[in-house]
Order: structure tokens, then sequence, then C-alpha cells
């Protein structure tokens, strides 16, 4: 478990390099709230918190999508403020999600592209720890 902690944690480091706005980021398990793996560059955000409260978002999501959608999936949730971002990708058949916060000046297109890139990475790091 430490090893997979670890992996994922360098995964973030590498996202976090690859945004230059990027502020914080976890991979959170729906159930519980709690994050696997997290890194923050503001000191003013705690990235533990932060998951937790989005757990709910994610959870009334499914449910929203699910009685206005029927079994469609929806690829992230966004949501926006004056000056940040805040992406969280639910990756459909996982019992986690991605959540990134990033500053508004973010390329929002590029910061989607690097999450999806970035959950196949964290889809196998868990799928080898399940088989392993």
């Amino acid at each position: 478990t430490f090893l997979m902690a670890n992996a994922l944690k360098n995964l973030l480091n590498d996202l976090a390099d690859d945004l230059p706005c990027f502020l914080v980021a976890a991979i959170v398990f729906i159930d519980d709230g709690l994050a696997i793996a997290e890194l923050s560059r503001d000191d003013k955000v705690e990235a533990s918190a932060a998951s937790a409260y989005l757990t709910s978002i994610v959870k009334a999501n499914r449910k929203a999508i699910k009685l206005m959608a029927g079994e469609q999936v929806a690829d992230d949730i966004l949501v926006t403020t004056e000056s940040h971002y805040f992406l969280i990708r639910h990756v459909a058949q996982r019992d986690f999600f991605i959540f990134v916060m990033c500053q508004r000046n973010e390329w929002l297109g590029k910061a989607r592209l690097l999450v999806n890139d970035y959950e196949a990475r964290i889809n196998t790091i868990l799928q080898a720890r399940q088989i392993g």
C-alpha cells in the first residue's frame, strides 16, 4: 500500500509540473471521501478536507445523471469560481475520482486532457495493486 500511495503521489507531482497554474490534486475514494494520494501547492487549501467535501458532489452528480440521462456517465464535473477551476473526474466503474484545482488562467482544455491522460496511469497503478 505504501508503494502504491507513493507511486500515486509521484503521478500527482508530475501532473502539477505539467500544469503551470496547478494548486491542488487528490485521488479520492467515493465511499468515504478519503484521499488515496493528495498534493497541495497552496498553503490555504487542505487537499484532504476539499476531497471529503467534493465526494458529496460526486455522489449527487451520479444520482442526478442517472435520473436525467439513464445509464450515461459524466466525463467530468467542472466547478468554476472567479479565480479557480475545480475539475473532478469520476472514473466510470471505479470507486475513486480525481480532483484537480488550478487557477482560472490555466488553459482548461489542457487540464482536461492531462487529467484524462493521468487517469489511465492511475488505473494502471491501482489495477496492478489489485492483482498483486
